[in-house]
């Protein structure tokens, strides 16, 4: 049912887009679907939720025995995640309804943006624990300039109508090139093995 409603949510946006569409095309009544979800809005934050959960659990389950590593992980599913269709789809109709619908946006920032801001900052204060970045980093702003350095330009060439990063190659040269440039703003340093 999610996934039907993230389709036509995408193809016609949330105003676009009714109670009464997402009922038919999932063979379901109305009243299911209120059931479940109490509002229009209510569904499409599950849609997103939905869309962003499993990146959301792998940061969320990192053991952190090496925050540094585990951080380059989700940095990846992070830029993975922002260059799909159906996420990029959604980023457009938050943009293009949110204003309309200003609890909208609120819901989105606390059940998506918020819970990934905190699992990098989470991330980053394990690591400088762990003496991989230097000291004052784990902060907020790291966290955020770390997030706009991976997704930033991507997402935004991606919202216009471009396709940048479109194979595995130059998004991995990518993504590495900005990896070095954040490792080395924050004098980050792998652990060294220690001797048996």
């Amino acid at each position: 049912m999610l996934e039907i409603a993230a389709g036509l949510f995408v193809q016609h946006g949330y105003a676009g887009t009714s109670i009464d569409q997402i009922a038919r095309k999932a063979c379901a009544s109305k009243q299911t679907l209120y059931r479940r979800y109490p509002s229009k809005e209510a569904l499409f934050i599950a849609v997103v939720t939905n869309l962003t959960g499993s990146v959301l659990r792998a940061m969320e389950q990192t053991p952190l025995t090496n925050p540094l590593e585990e951080l380059r992980h989700i940095s990846r599913l992070m830029l993975d995640l922002t260059l799909r269709p159906d996420a990029l789809g959604t980023y457009r109709i938050l943009i293009a309804d949110g204003h309309r619908h200003p609890s909208l946006q609120k819901q989105a920032v606390a059940a998506i943006g918020q819970p990934f801001h905190n699992n990098f900052v989470r991330l980053l204060k394990a690591a400088e624990q762990k003496g991989q970045i230097n000291p004052g980093y784990a902060t907020d702003t790291t966290a955020r300039l770390l997030t706009g350095m991976v997704t930033g330009w991507p997402m935004e060439d991606s919202l216009f109508g471009q396709a940048p990063l479109q194979c595995e190659v130059e998004r991995e040269a990518f993504f590495s090139e900005a990896w070095s440039f954040f490792l080395n703003a924050v004098g980050g340093k792998q652990p060294t093995a220690q001797p048996a």
